[in-house]
């Protein structure tokens, strides 16, 4: 159980392990985008560190930055990318659907 302390408003989750992996990795790659902009071919961010994926869930989820929350983060998304294979070489390797998915809305947003 999260104290209501380690929210910034109310609380949106009762336990790290509730942290969805699949839900992080879409905010991170929102914010961090899924081409260069200089190359629109060039894909980029199909693998990412897990202490990366620490703001976009911060954020996410309404948790406070705090020691605490970010090792808690960082620990539950690792442990998720290792239950579905998708944790290589202290890397977590986006799988293509999710990263698509992501890459299509960017595409979308920049044409606005």
């Amino acid at each position: 159980m999260i104290g209501k302390n380690m929210f910034v408003g109310e609380p949106t989750i009762k336990e790290y392990r509730d942290i969805r992996l699949e839900n992080v990795l879409k905010e991170y790659l929102y914010f961090k985008g899924t081409f260069d902009s200089d190359d629109t071919t060039k894909q980029i961010n199909k693998e990412v560190c897990p202490k990366f994926l620490c703001r976009s869930a911060l954020w996410l989820y309404g948790l406070k930055d705090n020691p605490t929350n970010r090792m808690s983060v960082i620990y539950y998304c690792e442990r998720q990318a290792r239950q579905n294979l998708w944790y290589k070489h202290d890397i977590i390797v986006i799988p293509d659907e999710i990263w698509r998915e992501c890459d299509e809305y960017n595409r979308k947003m920049c044409k606005k």
